[in-house]
Parts: C-alpha cells; structure tokens; sequence
C-alpha cells in the first residue's frame, strides 16, 4: 500500500507529528508512505516533496497571474478558486499516479488549492483527517460556541475587532464567511471523502456539518507512546528537576500564555485566588510559552521549563506533577491531556467538547463544571485534597490511556481504514 500525505508541515506541528508517527508506523509493516507539503525543515528527505516543486511544470503566465490576484484575494476574504493555480494539476503529477490512497490532513495555511479535492477523489479514494472544525466552517478551525457553521456562516462573531484576537487561523480583512462556506459545501458535493476525527464529539460535529455526507465519518483517536510517557518515580523525578518532593503541584503546558483558546487567563486567575486563600498553595509548573508564566507578577510558587522538545523529559515533567491543567476552551483532542494520563498524572479541565471524553470522574481527573476561574479553583483544591485519592487516580489515569491512546493500536486502526477503504474502491472498479 502507497500512502501519500497532504499537509501545511512535514516535521512541525501537531498534524504532522502525527503524520510522522503513522508513516513510520505503515513503514515497519511493509507500506509505503510520502508527503506532500506547503514546507518543510527537512528539505534533504527524498520522501518530502514541495507541493510547488511538485506542479511546477504546469506553471503558465496565467496562472502566473490569477495565482497572484487570488493569493491576494484571501488575503481579504478568505479561500479563493484562483489562489495556488497550479496545485489544481496535482492529479496529474507522477507523486499522485505513484500513490494508492490520499491521506489529507491541515489544508490551510495559503499553501493549498481545496479546488483541488474533487479531481483528487476522482481518481484515488481520499481520507481527510481533521483535528479542528476548519473543514466545516467560513473560516474559524474553532468556533467555540458560535453554530452558524451547521447551516451557514455569516457575519462571523470572530473577525469582529473583538474576535480578531482569538480567532484561529489568522483573520482575513474583511468577512468572507458567507462566500467560503457555500463554496466548501460545492466543492465537498462534486468530492469522494472519507473523514477521520478523533473523539465521538468531533463525529457528531462533522455529523451535523457540509460533511454530513461524507462516504464515512471514522473515529481514531491520537496517540501516546506509552513506553515513554509512562508513570515514574515521584520523589525521583522530583529531585532529577529540582523540584520540592513533598509540595503538591500542577502543571500546565501549552505553545503560548496569550493563547486565549487554551485558557491561560482563567489558569492564572484561579491559581491567584487559591494563593490569595491558603497558607500552603500548590507550586505550578510549566511548559511551552515564548515568555513563560511571568505575568501576573503577583503568582507566587511558579517554575517555567519553557519549550521542551525531548520526549523523555515531557515524560518526566507530566509524572512530577500531581494533576494537569488542561484549560483548554476549544479543542479538537489535546495531546497534552493523553500524555499526562499516559504518565499516571489526572487532567482537570472544564466541561467543553471533547474534555468529558478523556477526563472521567473518579478515574481519570476532575471536571469543572463552568467556564470560570472560581469553578476551575474549586475543581483544582478538591483534585488535591485526599492523598488515597490521588494515588488512585494516578493508576486509573494510567490505565485508561492504555485501553484508550497506545499509539500502535491507534495506527494499526488507521493501516485497517485505508486497507478496507482500498478494497471497496478496487470492488467499486471491477463492477
């Protein structure tokens, strides 16, 4: 089997970590897998190829000129038929003859023409995972609360000067909603999709979507590597970090504290009102942050690790911690959360999505039951009280990651999907 992979990434970022671990997963079992990418830090792998390298050869004065008129065009309004003229030819490339399925992944980024999908599906079958709701929206991969994706977007709450600030991918000038939802809908009636997303909440999201009607809607969650991130010794792994052995502790890891959509701003306020509270408040650690937790001044009892990139010392950190802020307000499945339970470490986080799905009362954390920074201190001092019970969330945390999240489980679901989807696609061929 010949896997081709689409993404903005080859190396970085979330969605190509994870297309990395299934290519390497499909290589041990005698597959064939390759990547097509917007860019790439690892130039020099011949099994990375630029999508503009790739269509070059298609390359015409005219498209020349729409590519520029439309590239600049989404620029204001959001995805246009003319921006990236060429990637419109990547069904005729010798990559995509090469390739039995098509594995798509984060389609924006400027780097990719979703006008493209139809002919993709055409001619191979087509699988597109989606960790955000970007797919189904006007423009937002996050929509928080807003449902006007279900049946049409338009004057968007987020690219309002208020929303602009929140709003992921990056905001266009002015609001295309309206236009880039119809046209996702047109272009996802003429295509052939088989859709993954990773949690039964982002399943009866895409159920109620311009995806609805996809040729099948499949649930693989991610996946941890449960011979890396695994429980430790407490007091060991403590003193190794130069943490206290004796403090209770949390930890909460993200890319940034101005991160809105990750919660930062009710973490920090609900920690400053336990510390305003209690003789004894807990230490909080942290990863990830360009500028680390340094603001507000006024919290006390705080390490930054800043960006960690070794696996073994993410390890190390979840398995110091005695329960894992996972403030997340909008979220597809946070790695960060399978990893803390993978270390035997509980998750606390509040009642949004997919959270309920991972953080299980009574085994694996405690769920705040509103978006506010008092619910989240009360769930935060009630997760730290009785010693018995956090020892025995630590052991259910880890054992629900590995009924749930062992990574060579997860892609060998994905090696079954394209397998079975492969043998439909050669019985629809020979009748």
């Amino acid at each position: 089997m010949r896997v081709l992979h689409i993404n903005a990434t080859s190396h970085t970022g979330g969605a190509a970590r994870a297309m990395q671990r299934l290519h390497q997963a499909l290589v041990e079992q005698g597959h064939q897998s390759r990547f097509l990418v917007g860019r790439s830090t690892h130039p020099e792998d011949p099994l990375v190829h630029l999508i503009w390298d790739e269509v070059a050869g298609f390359s015409t004065l005219g498209n020349r000129i729409k590519s520029r008129l439309g590239n600049q065009l989404e620029r204001y309004i959001g995805i246009h038929p003319w921006a990236n003229q060429n990637n419109l030819r990547i069904s005729d490339t010798e990559l995509y003859r090469w390739a039995d399925i098509i594995d798509l992944r984060n389609l924006f980024g400027g780097y990719f023409n979703l006008w493209s999908i139809p002919a993709l599906s055409a001619g191979k079958p087509v699988v597109w995972r989606m960790p955000d709701l970007w797919a189904v929206t006007g423009h937002c991969a996050y929509p928080y609360d807003c449902q006007r994706w279900k049946t049409g977007c338009y004057c968007c709450p987020l690219l309002t000067r208020q929303g602009q600030q929140i709003v992921e991918p990056k905001p266009t000038i002015l609001d295309g909603t309206r236009r880039v939802w119809r046209a996702k809908r047109d272009i996802y009636s003429r295509s052939c999709l088989h859709v993954i997303v990773t949690t039964r909440w982002m399943r009866d999201q895409v159920s109620e979507s311009i995806l609805q009607n996809a040729r099948s809607i499949n649930i693989i969650s991610n996946g941890v590597n449960l011979e890396v991130y695994k429980p430790r010794n407490r007091a060991e792994t403590r003193r190794q970090l130069g943490l206290d052995t004796d403090a209770k502790i949390l930890l909460w890891a993200a890319g940034g504290k101005g991160n809105y959509r990750k919660g930062y701003h009710l973490a920090y306020q609900a920690l400053e009102e336990i510390q305003a509270n209690s003789e004894n408040p807990p230490w909080l650690i942290t990863m990830g942050g360009e500028e680390g937790w340094s603001h507000p001044e006024t919290l006390q009892r705080v390490r930054h690790f800043g960006y960690v990139r070794d696996a073994e010392q993410q390890a190390r950190i979840y398995a110091a911690a005695d329960a894992f802020l996972a403030t997340t307000l909008a979220d597809g499945q946070p790695q960060t959360a399978l990893e803390s339970l993978a270390c035997g470490t509980p998750v606390i986080a509040f009642d949004i999505g997919p959270m309920p799905e991972l953080v299980i009362e009574g085994r694996t954390g405690v769920i705040a039951p509103q978006t506010t920074a008092a619910s989240l201190a009360k769930a935060i001092q009630a997760s730290l009280i009785e010693e018995d019970r956090v020892s025995s969330l630590r052991i259910s945390s880890r054992s629900y990651a590995e009924e749930h999240f062992d990574l060579r489980v997860q892609t060998q679901k994905y090696i079954t999907l394209y397998e079975g989807i492969l043998r439909e696609s050669r019985g629809n061929s020979s009748g």
